[in-house]
């Protein structure tokens, strides 16, 4: 980045935002990036840098304020990195996120003839899996337990996460206390959270194990934070080595699951699952909907995970094939499959390149769900299937809209499209489009 006149000044008229939520303003032939601001207001900057052909600034001051500015509800808003967007009315953050996913298809030539109304749901504890940093400063002697700063590595405190569920053992406060209270107070590196439907894990990653006065401490705070009438709490320990995490607290504990199509879905502590519980039941349901799989049909799920699309598909049809690339997933697949009693092929294929879905029966529908990379590398086989019907839930705005437009290419049309918030308060947003192969005309 080309460094700035750090005492140099502007005003600065607001009149965009970028895909990840920063306000965008122009000056002669400049443009400037403004963290924190909002299209319609004017902003006093103080420039941070130069790259490429985009100015960087730091927010100094609004002399003209948006009505759809909010004051954010989180008071560690202004130093976490966790939310962007918490200065945006909710319904405003809804209508960008809508807006930024048309403009991205409308730039490769997408065209939807349909969008279908958000998927939205609560805007506050929502999200049922984090991961939060703990630190030890030997000059302060004190924990730091938190989230990364934006563009930093630094560990900002945090008492209460405001998106998180609300649980007494979610009190980071609470946690900074008990770990500064170890001997081993330097060892633990992350706290990582999972608010499955029937407990709530906590997960410690040590960097080696605890003395057994440490876990007779850790034993002792867990269980003066489960009580009656909340999600009942698992304590878990795991090494940053690959060896699986030790439960220890209660003695014994339950599988974790959360609920999808009237399904328990086996969850295990290092499955993906869609963060946000309401907004995925809901996506699942659209998804059905749209995709309406037949009885006889062949169903390809593709980047299938732990099975949130392929179990409630296999409910419906006796022909779905559960796609994944690592070997573990596909034998968690299969098991989930088994303990529910549904008839579901789970199956390890490379999903990167040419031919790795060569020995698969020709499918009636494909639902696809890649991670934020897009779904490239099996375009090909897919436009060579001439598959009917293509259900696309992505992740990424850019990378879908380079994908469907690859499709647009081989003879899809687009018949509905729409978002899932499934990250209130942040710039991200999920998609979900249905593809058809176009009719051939005769005569």
């Amino acid at each position: 980045m080309k460094p700035a006149d750090k005492q140099r000044r502007l005003t600065l008229s607001v009149d965009n935002l970028t895909s990840e939520g920063e306000g965008v303003a122009r000056l002669g032939r400049d443009v400037y990036f403004v963290p924190g601001a909002l299209p319609g207001e004017e902003a006093e900057v103080v420039l941070d840098g130069r790259r490429r052909k985009v100015w960087q600034t730091r927010l100094l001051n609004l002399i003209k304020t948006s009505p759809d500015r909010v004051t954010p509800d989180c008071p560690h808003y202004q130093r976490c990195g966790g939310c962007d967007l918490q200065h945006l009315a909710y319904d405003a953050q809804v209508a960008f996120k809508q807006e930024r996913v048309a403009r991205e298809l409308s730039r490769q030539g997408v065209e939807v003839p349909e969008w279908s109304a958000p998927i939205v749901a609560e805007p506050w504890h929502y999200r049922r899996k984090a991961r939060l940093g703990v630190r030890y400063s030997k000059d302060s002697r004190e924990n730091f337990v938190g989230f990364r700063e934006a563009s930093s590595a630094h560990i900002s405190n945090v008492d209460r996460c405001l998106v998180l569920p609300e649980h007494p053992a979610l009190d980071w406060a609470a946690w900074r206390e008990q770990i500064n209270r170890l001997d081993a107070r330097a060892v633990i590196t992350q706290i990582e959270a999972i608010a499955a439907d029937n407990a709530l894990a906590l997960v410690l990653r040590i960097l080696k194990p605890l003395s057994p006065g440490d876990e007779k401490k850790l034993c002792s705070f867990a269980a003066g934070l489960n009580m009656d009438g909340l999600l009942p709490l698992q304590l878990w320990l795991k090494s940053e080595r690959d060896a699986p995490a030790q439960l220890l607290w209660p003695e014994q504990a339950e599988p974790l699951h959360h609920q999808v199509d009237d399904l328990a879905l086996r969850l295990e502590l290092s499955d993906f699952v869609q963060v946000n519980g309401a907004v995925n039941r809901a996506m699942v349901q659209q998804a059905l909907h749209w995709l309406q799989p037949g009885a006889d049909e062949v169903i390809w799920d593709l980047f299938a995970g732990h099975g949130n699309f392929s179990m409630p598909l296999a409910k419906r049809s006796q022909q779905v094939l559960a796609v994944e690339v690592e070997q573990s997933m596909v034998d968690s697949l299969a098991a989930q499959a088994s303990n529910l009693a549904l008839p579901l092929q789970a199956i390890q294929a490379d999903l990167s390149g040419a031919g790795g879905l060569a020995d698969l029966p020709e499918p009636d529908a494909v639902l696809l769900d890649p991670p934020r990379a897009g779904a490239a590398g099996v375009m090909n086989e897919l436009i060579a299937r001439r598959v009917p019907r293509i259900l696309y839930v992505s992740c990424d705005a850019a990378t879908l809209a380079r994908d469907l437009n690859v499709l647009a290419a081989a003879g899809y049309q687009v018949r509905q499209a729409g978002i899932m918030d499934m990250f209130p308060q942040t710039h991200h947003v999920e998609t979900m489009v249905l593809l058809e192969r176009k009719a051939k005309r005769h005569g």
